[in-house]
C-alpha cells in the first residue's frame, strides 16, 4: 500500500491539468449546497487540497483521513489551514466513535482495492439522516464516447497510462456506481455531472477556451451525469 501511495504522490506533482482544476474547485461547492448546513464532515483523503480548504470553512466540524504522511506535509506547506484536523492512517483501519452529518469520498473509490469495503465501513460513521458524497471518473463521458465511436478507444473502461500513474484501479459508469451504492445497503438521493466536455483536456488547453465556456461546461453538466467527465452522487441509508 505504501508504494501505491508514493506513486500517487509523484503523479500529483504533475497533476495540475485543466479538468482537475475545474472539477476540484466545483465539486466542493456542489457538496456544500446539498449538505446539512453547519453540520460536521469527515472526508477521505487530502488529494490536491482544493476541497479541504473549502470544506474547512464551510462545516462546523471537519476532519480528514489521509494515508500518506508526505501528502499531509505537502498540504501543510502549501495551504494555510492551521486548525484543520488530519488523521494520518489508512481508510481500512480508521475508527471513531463520532458520527458525521456528511462523509466525503471525492475521487477516492477509483483508487482503492475494494470500494464496497470502504463504502460499508464509512457508512458506520454516518449520523442519522446524513449523506455520503461520492465523486468518481465516468467511463462513458461524452469525450470518451466520441473516442470510442471514432475507433480511437476500443474499450471505454480501459485505464490509460496516465490513469495508472494516478493510481486509478477502475472507471465507473452511472449504472455501476448505482449498483455499488445499492449493494452496500444505501440509496441514491441525488446525482449530478461534473464537467461536460466534448473533447480531451489537451484539446481544450490548445484551444485556449474562454473561461466563460469552461464554466458553462460545469454548469450544463450538472444535469447530465451520464455524459460528464465525472459523476457526483449523494447517497444515504435506506
Amino acid at each position: 500500500m505504501n508504494s501505491a501511495l508514493k506513486q500517487n504522490e509523484r503523479a500529483y506533482d504533475d497533476a495540475h491539468v485543466l479538468d482537475n482544476q475545474l472539477m476540484l474547485n466545483w465539486y466542493p461547492e456542489r457538496v456544500v449546497q446539498m449538505a446539512r448546513p453547519g453540520g460536521s464532515m469527515l472526508e477521505l483523503g487530502l488529494g490536491h487540497g482544493y476541497s479541504s480548504t473549502f470544506f474547512d470553512k464551510s462545516f462546523g466540524r471537519y476532519v480528514v483521513v489521509e494515508g500518506s504522511p508526505e501528502i499531509i506535509v505537502r498540504f501543510r506547506e502549501k495551504f494555510d489551514v492551521p486548525g484543520l484536523e488530519i488523521v494520518q492512517g489508512y481508510f481500512e483501519d480508521f475508527e471513531t466513535q463520532e458520527r458525521f452529518d456528511s462523509i466525503g469520498m471525492g475521487f477516492i473509490l477509483e483508487h482503492v482495492k475494494d470500494p464496497s469495503l470502504i463504502l460499508r465501513r464509512f457508512t458506520r460513521f454516518l449520523a442519522s439522516g446524513g449523506s455520503i458524497f461520492i465523486a468518481v471518473p465516468n467511463a462513458e463521458s461524452l469525450h470518451r464516447r466520441f473516442g470510442h465511436a471514432a475507433g480511437m478507444l476500443p474499450d471505454m473502461t480501459t485505464l490509460s497510462k496516465s490513469d495508472l500513474e494516478f493510481g486509478h484501479q477502475r472507471y465507473f459508469t452511472l449504472e455501476t456506481l448505482k449498483f455499488l451504492v445499492q449493494s452496500c445497503g444505501l440509496t441514491v438521493v441525488k446525482t449530478e455531472g461534473l464537467l461536460l466536455k466534448p473533447i480531451t483536456t489537451r484539446q481544450m488547453v490548445d484551444l485556449h477556451l474562454d473561461d466563460r465556456i469552461l464554466q458553462a461546461m460545469l454548469k450544463v453538466g450538472v444535469d447530465y451525469p451520464e455524459l460528464c467527465n465525472a459523476i457526483l452522487m449523494q447517497v444515504g441509508r435506506q
